[in-house]
């Protein structure tokens, strides 16, 4: 097949190139080099038409493969055929693999690989795309049905899917997961660049990091940019399509896509303030390397099935091949910083005279209080596997874990940072004098409990001291440090920004601003949205009676300012006109399938030509055709057929069944039960992939009618019965009103909740995206702008 044929092509060039450019390393030799970058050309080219061609095969619905045959139906609009190319492991991995591969090729044509380092680098990098195309030989996206089902005869093709998870039939999730492998692939170069710099310093090279760190710098923030995008996205998903009411709610596989966002912002600030004599000589390379193994880990919890998520789009384990990777990046980076820090790092020798509250360590201090917040959502996820594996005990960490101990953290972190950036402008003494101001601010703020609401959480006598200690203390306590960032961070931008004539250098600043203003809105408006979400319910029991009224009741919804009426009520299936063709094999299809589809269980379908009933049978002529349909068994004497039904039956296709019949090749041997027309087919043949219920409402607030629209849930009949709730949001200036349905029989259960404070968070994210725009493109020293005019000017592409 033309996909098994180019992922060995990727597989094959991939080998070659990673072999020569570790020969060349090792050997300090150039023999090869010029075959090195069409190598992986070869790679990238042949996993990006993989690619290509899979997207292809979902678009036609090609049935034959497997994997199309497993996340896709043909009732599924074009945009979710696509979802499903990255819906399973297969897609997904070939998509990284492309996107991976796609970086090391840019690398190679932009850095080259002169030096041996640079040969090291690019053989890390193409040899983690060579990973995947094996990987994705061995467990190819493009096997065969036939080989794949096994209930499937060899040619056997099916005329319709098994249908896409149905949680994926959105449109933030369409561009989620393609946005967050663009973040994983960026990653793989900043990865392979910090293992090399350690491989090289062992060996007594000096290290290469400060030659790459302004493409280090680059490639991270790109990352950083399209990971904070995906995680936004994913959030939004939740928010509509779970009916959970909010954005988070630390399911495994949201706590997993965060872990490395936040090792990757703490990776950031260890990178912007690299220097090759500093402490960060280590700390900043170290953690460069670290993030690709935290994503690696990431995507095992997403698709190892071990951890429970109602939003793992994909089943099944992810196979010893991910677990080899997971372990490799482990060793690669982690292992090999953490055994060089331990062995090799010079000891600093202690300056008594120099103050502790300096810059660096201030920083030093935000770098680690970041991680800790990572390590939190690492542990909170990690322990429950470990607690099962070495106990056989499950346990559970709820999100009162995350949520105190993180917000500890988080608070720990304000403060330093808004203590950092005034220590920047105003110098120790002053900025002391700041701190502690906010700290006690803070402390007397989180004694101030107007009521149980304004709590962290709700803790019970049996709950450690430390949960009922920080759960009992007001969310009021965001505000001082959240004040303090939000004073410092403007009083530098406008310290900075005005005494630089640098026009660039003022747009970087600006866009540092955005980015810290940005995070502490949504730190506050999270934990505000978070505390103050109220929920009430209203049960409307004859709402589809209601619905035909010309003036239907209002209903007072208990315990809120909310009134609902019910507008609209209906109940309908998907597809809404079914063809006979999509589930059924035609005539013509019968016999140019031939041999290949005897004593195979096949549906069949044609117009009744012809019936000749007996004692022990009843054989059906289709469309005048040597296909017929043989009923046997217990009542095949009762059935009513006539010629000109379009007859539908399900059975073993029997070629020369009946060789006394010359007009007769194959018979479609089946029972009574297994017959049916094409317009009540056998139940076997039951198009219907979704039952939906939804009424149409319109809610007042106070007395006003603030927004009209539908709520309910559709049934996924031959996906398990997998609900999915279509809930209905009002987005209002100060909080949004959000309407969850369940519809039975008639009756409409409705849940109302009014959640704060998101415009504010969406207005927050925006505003992240911004700012990381802003320095990603004018940073004067490895912003995308002056790089790019440099290159213009210069007419060549310099070392960084």
């Amino acid at each position: 097949m033309i996909g098994t044929a180019l992922l060995v092509s990727a597989l094959v060039s991939g080998l070659a190139a990673t072999g020569l450019l570790l020969r060349g390393y090792l050997r300090r030799d150039q023999t090869y080099d010029d075959a090195v970058t069409p190598l992986i050309g070869i790679t990238a080219g042949s996993l990006t038409l993989a690619l290509v061609y899979l997207t292809y095969l979902f678009v036609v619905t090609d049935y034959t493969v497997a994997y199309v045959y497993n996340n896709t139906a043909n009732y599924i609009p074009l945009l979710y055929r696509i979802t499903g190319v990255y819906a399973g492991n297969e897609g997904s991995i070939l998509l990284w693999a492309a996107l991976a591969a796609a970086v090391s090729l840019w690398a190679a044509y932009i850095r080259g690989f002169e030096t041996p380092d640079g040969k090291l680098v690019q053989a890390i990098t193409i040899g983690f795309a060579t990973y995947f195309a094996g990987m994705l030989v061995v467990d190819s996206p493009f096997t065969p049905v036939g080989e794949a089902v096994a209930e499937m005869g060899s040619g056997s093709v099916p005329l319709d899917g098994t249908g896409l998870n149905p949680l994926l039939i959105d449109p933030y999730m369409a561009i989620h997961p393609p946005i967050m492998f663009i973040a994983y692939g960026l990653l793989t170069m900043p990865f392979a660049v910090g293992v090399t710099h350690f491989v090289s310093t062992l060996r007594g090279d000096g290290g290469v990091f400060a030659g790459w760190i302004g493409s280090i710098t680059r490639w991270v923030r790109v990352s950083w940019l399209f990971l904070t995008a995906a995680i936004i996205l994913g959030s939004l998903w939740s928010y509509r399509v779970l009916g959970w009411g909010g954005i988070w709610a630390w399911d495994p596989v949201e706590t997993a896509v965060l872990i490395p966002w936040i090792f990757l912002t703490a990776t950031l600030h260890a990178v912007l303030n690299y220097r090759s004599q500093s402490t960060y000589a280590t700390l900043a390379p170290a953690m460069t390397a670290a993030t690709l193994a935290l994503i690696v880990y990431a995507t095992a919890i997403v698709r190892s099935g071990v951890f429970r998520s109602v939003h793992s789009f994909a089943d099944g384990g992810i196979g010893s091949a991910l677990l080899i990777l997971l372990a490799a990046t482990l060793v690669l980076g982690i292992g090999l910083p953490l055994g060089y820090w331990l062995v090799r790092e010079p000891s600093e020798s202690a300056d008594e005279t120099q103050s502790w509250i300096t810059r660096s360590n201030l920083l030093h201090l935000a770098v680690l209080g970041i991680g800790l917040l990572g390590f939190i959502s690492v542990w909170g996820l990690t322990f429950p596997v470990l607690s099962n594996y070495t106990t056989g005990i499950e346990v559970e960490l709820t999100s009162i874990y995350y949520n105190l101990w993180s917000y500890v953290i988080l608070l720990a972190v304000l403060l330093a940072l808004g203590f950092y950036m005034d220590y920047d402008i105003e110098g120790r003494r002053r900025a002391l004098v700041s701190l502690g101001v906010f700290s006690v601010a803070t402390l007397v703020a989180a004694l101030i409990v107007p009521s149980e609401t304004w709590m962290l959480a709700e803790t019970g006598a049996n709950d450690v001291l430390f949960y009922r200690l920080i759960g009992s203390a007001s969310i009021l306590s965001v505000i001082p440090p959240a004040a303090y960032v939000s004073l410092t961070v403007i009083k530098r931008a406008l310290e900075l920004i005005p005494n630089s004539s640098n026009r660039h250098f003022q747009l970087k600043q600006t866009g540092i601003t955005l980015i810290h203003v940005g995070f502490v809105i949504l730190v506050v408006s999270v934990s505000f949205s978070y505390i103050f979400t109220t929920e009430s319910s209203v049960i409307v029991d004859d709402a589809e009676q209601e619905a035909a009224l010309e003036d239907p009741p209002i209903h007072e919804v208990s315990g809120s300012a909310y009134a609902v009426e019910v507008t609209d009520y209906d109940e309908y299936q998907r597809p809404t006109d079914p063809d006979i063709g999509n589930v059924a094999l035609s005539v013509e299809q019968v016999t140019d399938r031939g041999q290949s589809i005897h004593e195979t269980v096949q549906p069949v379908h044609g117009t009744v030509t012809q019936v000749n009933q007996g004692q022990e049978a009843t054989i059906v002529q289709l469309d005048g055709s040597s296909i017929w349909i043989g009923i046997i068994g217990e009542g095949h004497e009762e059935l009513n057929i006539a010629e000109g039904q379009q007859l539908v039956g399900v059975g073993y296709v029997m070629w020369d069944y009946l060789p006394e019949m010359s007009q007769t090749d194959a018979v479609v041997v089946t029972e009574p039960q297994n017959v049916g027309t094409a317009t009540n087919p056998p139940e076997s043949l039951d198009q219907t992939r979704v039952i939906g219920s939804s009424v149409g409402l319109t809610v007042y607030e106070d007395g006003d009618r603030i927004a009209s629209g539908d709520a309910g849930q559709e049934r996924y009949t031959q996906q398990g019965g997998m609900e999915v709730r279509n809930v209905f949001v009002d987005r209002g200036a100060t909080h949004d009103t959000y309407v969850i349905a369940a519809v039975d029989d008639g009756t409409a259960s409705l849940t109302i909740r009014q959640i704060p404070l998101m415009n504010l968070m969406r207005v927050s994210a925006l505003i992240l995206l911004a700012g990381m725009m802003l320095v990603l493109l004018f940073d004067p020293a490895y912003g995308l702008v002056p790089r790019f005019r440099h290159r213009s000017n210069a007419g060549k592409v310099t070392s960084d």
